[in-house]
């Protein structure tokens, strides 16, 4: 090995297509790598977001929209120091503002703040390049740390116990902040991308879609965040989702604090029940919404798209939708109602209310007895992002299968893999119509407690989706007898 060498190895690099979607995997490669070779907790915190930086830069700047571009990550460790390097052929920019000490670019601001230097170039025909240059601490050079004593925070990083956090409902003007903690805790890796977008989020709450309660610092720092999501302000259960805790404030029981405070907010505005998705790569997630007394109530198959990165998940199936599991907890005391159930499926949704010890007076549907409207009302709600769409069906019509086919071909167009359908278990003509429904694609997947003012019957449709029973992990003997029915319902449906 030569000197040259021995002072600078290149430890990975990367080619990637310059699309937002696939950046998590390039920050944690980064964090990765340099976790396991030198680079302290602080440190690596500082040079992923710097790294986010520079390659956003390029993602959003650097290639005309529906320009196949792409740019490439190099990952050093030299005898002093990390060196990130990140090059592409795009458009040329303006690289001084990089170069200047004093500058009024937020995005600059951050990479010369979270790295030692920061240096960038052109290179004629093969672009420009972006250094990010981050030096070890005089006791880490030459040191290697093992990947347990680098991924692991020290005491340092705790903030002091004396410091204060209060808890209150969040403001619109927070949603930056928010997102902040949100990166610090999963990256870019959060299903609810509208977290990612601060205006749209602050909009969501300003609107009466989201109700959020933090944990604030002395610094009015945002450390703790608990959310409830609603798709229409006339709903009756909200979505618990956005659950996090800055890994500097871990340990003080905040969580359990917001949870109560959520609970008690909720249900003075009305909300009758809470549901959750849980991630099936590993079970901690599951396991912790049973201990909180959440029932499982069902299972989407291939529900998140590949950027949804966790931290189990090997490299090699990034490119699998993830599927995850239906929880449902009660907020105020449950009222008797009445369901009609599909033959099919009368058996299994019989368990899960049992299950659920919801209080339901189960009929069968007599098909003398269909009433339909002159008109359907079905609600889409298309996300691009995550190439899925969700459909309520809010009242049947004599044009409901006809309008139905539309709405697949019309989303099977625009590529979306997987449609979720919610069908009223209150209107007979669910339990009439279901077995005409799944002849089109459609299958069993759970029970949606109190969703379309009522329960909902929530089937779905995978649109050419690779789906692998095996890369589903399950914690609880009931969820596995949910989900062993979901899949033979899915074989059922692709077999056909």
């Amino acid at each position: 090995m030569t000197s040259d060498t021995a002072d600078k190895e290149t430890l990975a690099s990367l080619k990637v297509k310059a699309e937002l979607k696939l950046l998590p995997i390039v920050l944690r490669t980064v964090r990765d790598v340099a976790c396991r070779y030198g680079l302290d907790e602080p440190a690596v915190r500082e040079l992923e977001l710097a790294t986010e930086e520079a390659c956003h830069n390029v993602i959003e700047h650097a290639y005309e929209p529906g320009e196949n571009g792409y740019y490439k990550v190099k990952i050093h460790r030299e005898a002093t120091c990390f060196r990130i390097t990140v090059r592409d052929q795009g458009m040329p920019f303006n690289l001084k503002r990089l170069n200047e000490e004093k500058t009024s670019d937020l995005g600059v601001k951050l990479m010369q703040a979270c790295t030692d230097e920061v240096k960038s170039k052109y290179l004629g025909k093969k672009g420009k390049v972006v250094e990010l240059v981050k030096n070890f601490s005089f006791e880490s050079v030459n040191e290697v740390k093992s990947p347990s004593s680098a991924t692991t925070s020290s005491k340092e990083d705790l903030a002091p116990k004396s410091e204060e956090v209060t808890l209150r409902l969040m403001r619109p003007d927070e949603t930056v902040s928010l997102a902040r903690l949100i990166y610090r805790v999963y990256g870019y890796t959060y299903p609810h991308e509208d977290i990612y977008y601060p205006e749209k989020f602050a909009s969501l709450i300003e609107s009466g879609l989201v109700t959020s309660c933090v944990a604030v610092n002395e610094q009015e720092e945002i450390v703790g965040h608990l959310g409830v999501f609603l798709e229409t302000t006339q709903d009756h259960v909200g979505e618990s989702a956005l659950a996090a805790v800055d890994p500097r404030y871990r340990g003080r029981g905040l969580f359990p604090k917001m949870k109560k405070m959520m609970v008690d907010e909720i249900t003075a505005k009305g909300i009758m029940g809470l549901y959750s998705r849980a991630v099936t790569v590993h079970v901690a997630s599951q396991k912790s919404n049973v201990k909180m007394g959440a029932k499982e109530t069902g299972f989407v198959l291939a529900h998140s798209p590949p950027t949804a990165i966790f931290k189990k998940m090997k490299t090699e199936e990034v490119q699998i939708r993830r599927t995850v599991a239906l929880f449902y907890v009660l907020v105020v005391p449950d009222t008797e109602q009445t369901v009609f159930l599909p033959y099919k499926h009368q058996e299994i949704l019989e368990k899960i209310y049992k299950h659920t010890e919801l209080k339901r007076v189960l009929k069968m549907a007599d098909p003398d007895t269909v009433d339909l409207a002159p008109h359907s009302n079905i609600r889409s709600h298309f996300l691009p992002e995550m190439a899925s769409a969700f459909l309520r069906v809010n009242k049947y019509g004599t044009d409901f299968m006809e309008e139905l086919q539309l709405q697949i071909q019309d989303l099977s167009q625009k590529r979306v893999e997987l449609i979720v359908l919610d069908l009223p278990l209150k209107d007979p003509n669910t339990a009439i119509l279901c077995p005409e429904i799944e002849k089109m694609g459609f299958f069993f997947c759970g029970l949606m407690p109190e969703y379309l003012d009522g329960d909902a019957l929530r089937l779905q449709y995978l649109n050419n989706v690779t789906f692998d029973p095996e890369t589903v992990d399950v914690y609880s003997e009931f969820a596995k007898e949910i989900f062993s029915y979901v899949v033979q319902e899915w074989k059922t449906t692709h077999e056909n």
